[in-house]
């Protein structure tokens, strides 16, 4: 099956979804092990996966938690509807989250009233490298891979023709010192490639963090933020010691492995390979 009719027939269940619940239908409550997770109906990619899987991710999630402590302080750039930040909320001292989509932001709020979660702080602004305005695009079978607009478009991305919308950006850095938020001691941050200026904008709060657990795709790296493998590292190597790749638990140590490394990323873009990296001190 071609790309484009797997993507036709995706967006066909995605629009029946729609028609069977009706046109004032808000979304669907799952309960999951991830918790009680509101989602849009037309989402039939972690929708599916929560109502006929019972979870979203849920080993990810158990790698994360043995990362973090009660006094923790972890924020999440990109935190979907919340199906890791809601379970983590849980653990810690404070989560706060940064959410661009202001139709997922609804029902991270949602999600957090259903979970009776008080100790979390979400802002409806994407993360980047300065304060601007930036073009979103907000996708609708796959919500979770809603993203800025790509510097290369493609069907990967537009196939459910999703709407155009002006969202704010804020870097980092500055964001904390200008809200008083506490500095996070953890980052885990999934935001479908816009990954390389949000770490551009974070140079500082890095320095202190004691992980950081960020999404490897290549062609989020091609396409959305048009940079390479070197360059995505870069903004990420002078403050870990060590990364460890979490689909086969493959580390390096990158004070005397970072050509090594370097060499492994390059493997998984020639092969078009995802995966998880976690970054320690």
């Amino acid at each position: 099956m071609s790309k484009k009719l797997k993507y036709f027939f995706r967006t066909l269940k995605s629009k029946k979804r729609k028609k069977i619940f009706g046109p004032n239908a808000k979304g669907i409550i799952y309960d999951s092990k991830n918790g009680y997770m509101a989602l849009p109906i037309s989402d039939i990619t972690i929708g599916k996966n929560l109502g006929f899987k019972g979870h979203w991710n849920f080993n990810e999630i158990q790698k994360l938690l043995q990362q973090t402590t009660q006094d923790d302080v972890i924020y999440f750039i990109g935190t979907h509807v919340g199906t890791l930040l809601v379970p983590i909320a849980k653990k810690v001292k404070t989560v706060v989250g940064f959410e661009a989509n202001e139709d997922t932001f609804w029902f991270i709020k949602a999600n957090l009233c259903l979970n009776k979660i008080s100790n979390a702080t979400i802002f409806n602004k994407a993360v980047g490298d300065g304060a601007k305005k930036v073009t979103f695009y907000k996708n609708t079978v796959n919500t979770g891979g809603s993203k800025i607009k790509p510097i290369k478009d493609s069907i990967l991305y537009n196939y459910d023709n999703p709407k155009q919308v002006e969202v704010d950006m804020v870097a980092l850095d500055p964001f904390i010192s200008e809200q008083s938020l506490t500095p996070p001691s953890g980052i885990i941050m999934d935001i479908e490639g816009a990954e390389y200026f949000a770490l551009k904008g974070m140079q500082a709060t890095l320095a202190k963090v004691r992980f950081l657990y960020v999404e490897f795709v290549p062609h989020h790296l091609q396409n959305v933020s048009n940079t390479s493998v070197e360059k995505f590292l870069k903004t990420m190597t002078p403050h870990f010691s060590k990364a460890i790749f979490l689909k086969d638990n493959t580390q390096f140590d990158i004070s005397s492995s970072e050509k090594e490394l370097v060499k492994h990323l390059k493997t998984l873009e020639k092969n078009n390979v995802a995966d998880d990296i976690l970054f320690t001190k």
